[in-house]
């Protein structure tokens, strides 16, 4: 997973992932940001579940839902919690390419720290 934090003109933490992993890019800047309390608390799950103190956790979120296990992390847009019309015609599949991201947790992990030692920047 590649990506790479930077600062916008106003001065705020922005995260820019690849593509395949766009949703990631949503979810830390505008989900996340730099709210030290969530950083805090999601690497303190991430913690239980490493110990196997817990087996699974979900953070709802506005607009995406993150769900975390001993080996993977998910994003997932609410939009995709839509039921799709069901007459659609034959053959269509729904674009859900930047709707949702994964990753493995310890990948997650290390993103996650730097996301926060990067917001802690000024």
């Amino acid at each position: 997973m590649n990506y790479q934090f930077i600062r916008d003109l106003q001065g705020s933490p922005v995260a820019e992932f690849d593509m395949g992993s766009e949703t990631f890019s949503h979810w830390f800047t505008h989900e996340l940001g730099a709210d030290q309390n969530k950083i805090k608390m999601l690497l303190d799950v991430i913690q239980q579940l490493q110990n196997r103190e817990t087996k699974a956790f979900l953070m709802e979120g506005n607009e995406f839902h993150l769900s975390l296990d001993p080996d993977e992390v998910e994003i997932r847009s609410k939009i995709l919690d839509v039921d799709a019309p069901d007459e659609l015609p034959e053959g269509t599949q729904l674009y859900d390419q930047e709707s949702m991201a994964g990753c493995g947790l310890e990948d997650f992990t290390r993103v996650l720290r730097s996301w926060s030692d990067f917001v802690c920047e000024k």
